[in-house]
């Protein structure tokens, strides 16, 4: 079951990667102003390494899907040399951005972390960057997330924030 991220009122919440990513691209308002209170420190953030990972490759495809007709997978794949030169400038100072946004702490991944990943996938029957994920937010005892993605919800005393 998920709630609204407009009504968090906890000390502390983990950011999947499209809540950062309705964020740089502009979706949502209810994120905007969740980044907010982030940064006056009503509460704080965790997010990971993969969390970057993840942005920066769903930034490259946005980029080429607002620039180019047709797949922007073909396009990548086509010409991804040329491609990244072309966009990836656009997006590192953005992700430079949020690496240092205030109150957003950014959780390293480690190899002793995936022992975690595979007990959660055999667990909850997530998806092993899910289930990293989870691994990465039980390290900081954090079991607030704000994320779209409703696989989440089979992880009992997980609440889960929408936009």
């Amino acid at each position: 079951m998920s709630h609204s991220l407009a009504n968090f009122n906890e000390s502390q919440i983990y950011l999947d990667t499209m809540v950062p990513y309705a964020l740089l691209r502009g979706l949502d308002p209810t994120v905007q102003t969740f980044f907010a209170r982030i940064e006056k420190g009503e509460f704080q953030a965790y997010t990971s390494v993969l969390t970057f990972d993840e942005l920066a490759y769903r930034m490259l495809l946005a980029l080429i899907r607002d620039n180019h007709a047709g797949s922007p997978f073909t396009h990548l794949r086509q010409n991804e040399e040329n491609i990244i030169a072309k966009y990836y400038p656009k997006i590192a100072p953005r992700l430079e951005n949020l690496r240092q946004f205030p109150n957003l702490t950014l959780l390293d991944v480690t190899a002793n972390d995936l022992g975690a990943m595979d007990k959660a996938i055999v667990q909850y029957h997530l998806r092993p960057r899910d289930a990293l994920h989870l691994a990465t937010m039980r390290k900081c005892n954090c079991l607030h997330l704000a994320s779209t993605d409703s696989d989440f919800d089979r992880v009992p005393n997980l609440q889960r924030y929408v936009f």
